[in-house]
């Protein structure tokens, strides 16, 4: 079965984030409303600043820095209610990702939910592109199917380059490049230009495990990997 086998674990771990960063914007927010700041100037409401007193500076200091809470308070709010909204969409959301192990038998539903809304539609009055667009999502749907079902049958065998080797990591559904040492500049701007991104975690180049990834990354061996050393050895045969 494709997908990652922490694929749960992870979106929950990500919601917890988002709730997490939601409620410490939210405290920082209410912080900042609440400043000192603002609490004396609501303990005087009203009260004027006296030109040419001597508590004229201490006063307007005093004005601005409750200015800058009231602002930061309501930027930490918005923030906040940023996460909050980003939770409850991770939570609720529809989406089948590809890395989603159960993908497969999710869009196999999804197909036969569409598939029962085109035969009601087209028992009744409707208009064209109801039909067009429910058509198109039902060809869609079919496809990724095809696609992730063809992908189950993949097979990437680990293949060395110089420097390194190539791997399917099946736990989390990502071929990774794993190098000897740090690889050179203009071997990780081909990585880049490749959709492959670099895992500290890994501590791999990695990027999703499908057809397209296995033709980019023999490509690449052959092409970049390898040629890029061959050329580092005749450089130093020469300087020898």
């Amino acid at each position: 079965m494709g997908g990652r086998a922490d694929y749960e674990e992870r979106k929950q771990r990500r919601i917890e984030r988002y709730k997490a960063v939601s409620q410490k914007a939210k405290e920082e927010a209410d912080a900042r409303s609440n400043s000192t700041a603002n609490r004396i100037l609501m303990m005087t409401p009203g009260q004027p600043i006296i030109v040419g007193h001597h508590s004229e500076k201490k006063v307007r200091r005093l004005h601005e820095q409750a200015n800058q809470d009231i602002k930061k308070s309501i930027e930490l709010s918005e923030k906040s209610k940023y996460y909050e909204a980003r939770a409850k969409n991770a939570e609720n959301s529809n989406v089948i990702y590809n890395d989603d192990p159960d993908a497969i038998p999710k869009l196999k539903d999804k197909l036969e939910r569409l598939e029962n809304q085109r035969a009601s539609i087209k028992a009744r009055e409707h208009e064209t592109w109801e039909l067009t667009n429910i058509g198109a999502n039902i060809r869609e749907t079919k496809l990724r199917i095809k696609r992730l079902e063809e992908q189950e049958t993949l097979v990437f065998p680990e293949t060395k380059f110089e420097g390194g080797k190539a791997i399917h990591n099946k736990e989390i559904n990502r071929i990774q490049l794993l190098f000897e040492g740090k690889p050179s500049e203009e071997i990780r701007n081909q990585l880049k230009h490749n959709g492959f991104h670099w895992s500290r975690k890994e501590g791999a180049w990695q990027r999703e495990f499908n057809k397209r990834t296995i033709y980019v990354i023999n490509a690449l061996i052959e092409d970049v990997l390898n040629k890029e050393n061959t050329k580092e050895d005749k450089e130093e045969e020469e300087f020898e």
